[in-house]
């Protein structure tokens, strides 16, 4: 009968082992977990609105510079209130402001990043990784390609004129990828660092090692160009 009534006894598990077990590997796999770091833009929407076609400006206004940037495979054109910017020196196509850099074909360069993109799906995985570099590597020559110094000292001019004004308007052709248009407003946004007093950059080397111009006015971390970028679409 005891060796019965052993039998019927419960045995109780200890889990203190399991436990401690659980207890290790949590740091663990918190370690080794990677997490995906994203920046966000804030944009605006272009917005319609009704109105009088013949109405007249208020003459006690004051005059607005209602910039708009346009980004082409050729360059980027400038549209202010006094209408459109003619080319700036050493620019030979009269559709934009500031031309590419010379010899630089950018449709021809985005036709070779839009052509290894296409090959993404239907290769092998090694042969994948491969494509993805080579595009990530002509995409990087497309934007080098374009006058980003240029650009950045044409709006510092503007700012100069036009100190209370934030607002930009972007535009951009079809065929110009979105890492171009976050590039376009990366640029536009704040002002940087120049050795310069008026805040402009002579070499495009001192203008791709500058940093942000910080400030402690206002609620943004940095001295701001034209900060609020507003998306639009192009006639």
């Amino acid at each position: 009968m005891a060796r019965r009534r052993q039998e019927d006894e419960e045995v109780e598990l200890n889990l203190a082992p399991i436990m401690n077990l659980v207890m290790i590997l949590i740091p663990l796999l918190l370690l080794s977990v990677v997490f995906e770091q994203m920046g966000v833009i804030n944009v605006s929407a272009p917005k319609l609105s009704v109105g009088p076609a013949n109405e007249q400006p208020n003459p006690d206004e004051e005059k607005k510079l209602n910039l708009t940037i346009g980004v082409s495979v050729s360059g980027f054109s400038l549209l202010t209130s006094d209408g459109k910017l003619s080319p700036l020196s050493g620019c030979d196509n009269p559709d934009v402001a500031i031309c590419t850099k010379k010899g630089k074909d950018v449709a021809a360069i985005l036709s070779e990043v839009k052509s290894l993109r296409g090959k993404y799906d239907s290769a092998p995985n090694d042969a994948n990784r491969v494509f993805i570099q080579q595009s990530d590597d002509k995409l990087q020559e497309a934007i080098e390609a374009y006058d980003w110094r240029r650009l950045y000292n044409t709006l510092i001019e503007m700012k100069q004129k036009f100190p209370d004004e934030k607002l930009v308007n972007l535009t951009a052709s079809p065929n110009v990828p979105f890492e171009m248009i976050v590039k376009t407003m990366d640029t536009v946004r704040y002002k940087l660092e120049s050795p310069n007093e008026n805040g402009t950059f002579d070499t495009d080397e001192k203008f791709q090692l500058a940093t942000y111009k910080e400030t402690s006015a206002g609620d943004a971390p940095y001295a701001e160009l034209f900060s609020d970028v507003a998306l639009a679409v192009a006639n």
